[in-house]
């Protein structure tokens, strides 16, 4: 199926004449015929009856007939979009990030780059670790926002480190731990514990908490999340208590109680960019974003 199929289509439905449909759209008849013909046998069904006479849409004809418009309308405001950005010089910058906590540290650095770059336009994919990954390497981002460790094994990949974070216990203002200014392990496991699915937060292997939390789910129920905002709200509804990385952390909290976990691992968090950077709007974003 390609657009000159629909565009016939549409045109031999809108006039019921074959003649006026190949005149309008500067074909010859048995062209506009043949790609009617050939829409058809793809879609496995009879779009027009025809004779002689008259020239009438089918059942099936009528069903396609909203489709093909909405599918034309779609490639034509595309087309449009894309012209509008190529007449006016527009750049954008793509920006991988892994948790929805992240998108609140990106409102300085992108305000500062529209006044300082006002052609271009920021384009956010928050994403599990392995789609980033696969967009990274596939040129498809510019900038990652990641712990060392997500990034150990991407080759075309340049770190830029922040800071130094780590783990932290997110539990209910009604819970007993709620009262210790920090947390061990040992505190944790006689409750049911929270986790992000490991593929947002990958290479875990050697991190003794993670470990630690590897072993406690085989002997107690414990939740896997699908993002960090489904942790946060479980927690804070009393399921258990939510482990997760700093980047994860949001910047205020909604009721709930964020309290450090003790541990020796430091998780070393900042941003991956592509090597040999030279548009100056990204080098722009690596020399001025901050996430403290």
């Amino acid at each position: 199926m390609n657009t000159q199929q629909l565009e016939c289509f549409v045109c031999v439905a809108d006039k019921l004449n074959f003649t006026k449909a190949a005149e309008e759209l500067f074909l010859s008849t048995p062209t506009v015929t043949h790609h009617i013909k050939n829409l058809e046998e793809e879609l496995g069904a009879k779009l027009f009856i025809r004779n002689s006479k008259m020239v009438r849409l089918t059942e099936m004809g009528n069903m396609f007939y909203s489709d093909a418009k909405d599918i034309l309308n779609k490639i034509e405001v595309s087309h449009k979009r894309i012209a509008k950005a190529t007449s006016q010089n527009t750049s954008f910058l793509r920006i991988g990030c892994s948790s929805h906590a992240e998108l609140n540290k990106l409102q300085g650095i992108l305000s500062d780059l529209r006044i300082a770059f006002p052609q271009v336009y920021p384009l956010i994919f928050m994403e599990d670790y392995f789609k980033l990954k696969n967009l990274f390497n596939n040129k498809h981002l510019d900038i990652m926002l990641s712990t060392k460790e997500m990034i150990r094994d991407m080759k075309e990949c340049t770190f830029k480190k922040l800071k130094n974070t780590k783990n932290y216990a997110i539990m209910s203002s009604q819970s007993i731990l709620a009262e210790k200014d920090s947390l061990t392990f040992d505190d944790l496991k006689t409750n049911c514990l929270i986790i992000l699915n490991p593929k947002f937060i990958p290479f875990q292997h050697g991190n003794i908490l993670q470990e630690k939390i590897a072993l406690h789910s085989q002997n107690h129920f414990n939740i896997v999340c699908e993002n960090d905002q489904a942790s946060i709200l479980l927690a804070n509804c009393g399921y258990g208590i939510a482990i997760l990385p700093e980047h994860c952390i949001p910047t205020e909290s909604d009721g709930f109680i964020i309290r450090p976990i003790i541990e020796e691992a430091i998780i070393e968090y900042g941003i991956a960019y592509q090597k040999n950077v030279k548009e100056k709007y990204i080098r722009f974003f690596i020399d001025n974003f901050t996430c403290l």
